[in-house]
């Protein structure tokens, strides 16, 4: 009787640790894929070795996966660590790392990473950034500029083929390279009550988990009074809507980030 007794506990352990082994490894393969919360019009996810799809509410995206949108077309994605990442139109990105580690071929992106998640990365052909907890607004056009919005918290940004040299940019700045730089500008400010009423990343999605602190932000902006950039001064005239708004124009010229003075 004592060995059947045994025998029946012995069962029973490899069957708690196999369903246990089984609940770890499909968490983690969750943990490795986005799903689509938002979708408008065109967008397409193309799948490591898959034709490409178009996208469906409540998709899966796994991990290495890129997402492509169409013209007046916009996505987002959610993470299981609560990153999300937002893309507007005429956009291609991949990412992996759960999200965590983007490329940006073209197009704008909003992402947004939680504290204590682990940090993510943002890499287009002229500027890469490191975020920890952090909402960002970032635009690539690669034969014209990269652009880099921080809404709250604050980035690292590097040049892609010059990593040496890093910069911090704070919430409320905005930073714009342009192809073949060889150093990095400073970062200007912006207004980001604007940006927050303005920028179609923002207003044509549900209020994001960190808006109450860019409203901080753009508060605290309200009580300095400082002169503050005007982002709508695009250095190539493109107007990119997803990330560009209008904001107050300093009281005297102000440079363009960049090279050259900004135009009138």
């Amino acid at each position: 009787m004592k060995s059947i007794f045994n025998r029946s506990l012995s069962r029973a352990g490899l069957v708690l640790l196999f369903s246990t082994g089984v609940i770890l490894l499909l968490t983690a393969a969750q943990g490795k894929e986005g799903r689509v919360t938002q979708v408008v019009q065109d967008v397409k996810v193309l799948a490591p070795h898959v034709a490409a799809r178009p996208a469906h509410l409540n998709d899966n995206v796994t991990d290495g996966s890129a997402v492509h949108t169409g013209a007046d077309s916009r996505a987002e994605l959610s993470f299981a660590d609560l990153t999300i990442t937002r893309v507007g139109a005429n956009s291609i990105f991949s990412f992996d790392q759960d999200g965590r580690n983007v490329n940006l071929e073209s197009g704008a992106i909003l992402l947004r990473v939680p504290k204590d998640s682990g940090g993510a990365r943002i890499r287009s052909s002229a500027l890469t950034v490191g975020i920890t907890g952090t909402t960002v607004m970032f635009e690539s056009h690669p034969r014209n500029y990269s652009k880099l919005i921080v809404l709250e918290g604050s980035s690292e940004a590097w040049l892609t083929k010059h990593p040496g040299k890093k910069i911090t940019v704070h919430a409320g700045q905005m930073l714009i390279v342009k192809p073949g730089a060889t150093h990095l500008p400073d970062p200007v400010d912006i207004d980001e009550s604007l940006v927050l009423r303005t920028a179609s990343l923002i207003t044509e999605f549900p209020p994001l988990p960190s808006l109450d602190l860019m409203r901080g932000v753009a508060a605290d902006q309200k009580r300095s009074g400082g002169p503050l950039f005007n982002p709508l001064a695009d250095p190539t005239g493109m107007g990119a809507r997803d990330v560009n708004a209008s904001t107050r124009p300093p009281p005297t010229p102000h440079r363009t980030p960049g090279d050259g003075q900004r135009k009138p």
